[in-house]
């Protein structure tokens, strides 16, 4: 149970935080208890984080903070990461595209493209499905 004063800093942290480091938080190598979670969804809905801009920032974060399977981040991943886990992704499947797509030709360039991106997509939404306190990712043990 939080206490009237732990409440006020954790009101007072969570909104000197971006929009990225809240969304983050359910990327992280962490889990959460349903309260926390509440707490940050509800900061997102006042910031207007909800919708279609709210998928479209959970679709940017999944695709780039799936590379936290290999960074093994469990305090903080914010718009830094989310730019990093991007340069990450064009950069790797870029370079696997161009040798697809010289081997076997430009139609196996934009298949590795666009599957590469599908598989990690997924492997991202699956993190976060795995953060509240109670649940297990797939894959882990109980």
């Amino acid at each position: 149970m939080t206490t009237p004063k732990n409440k006020l800093l954790w009101l007072m942290s969570i909104s000197r935080r971006s929009i990225f480091s809240l969304i983050g938080d359910r990327y992280l190598d962490t889990q959460f208890n349903d309260e926390y979670i509440s707490r940050i969804e509800g900061e997102l809905r006042s910031r207007g984080v909800v919708g279609a801009k709210r998928i479209l920032l959970e679709y940017i974060a999944a695709s780039s903070l799936w590379w936290n399977i290999l960074w093994w981040e469990w305090c903080d991943l914010d718009g830094q990461d989310v730019k990093l886990g991007w340069v990450q992704n064009f950069v790797v499947f870029g370079v696997l595209a161009l040798v697809a797509g010289f081997i076997f030709g430009a139609p196996a360039l934009v298949i590795t493209l666009i599957g590469l991106h599908l598989v990690t997509l997924k492997i991202g939404l699956g993190l976060r499905m795995g953060t509240k306190g109670g649940e297990s990712r797939p894959g882990s043990r109980p």
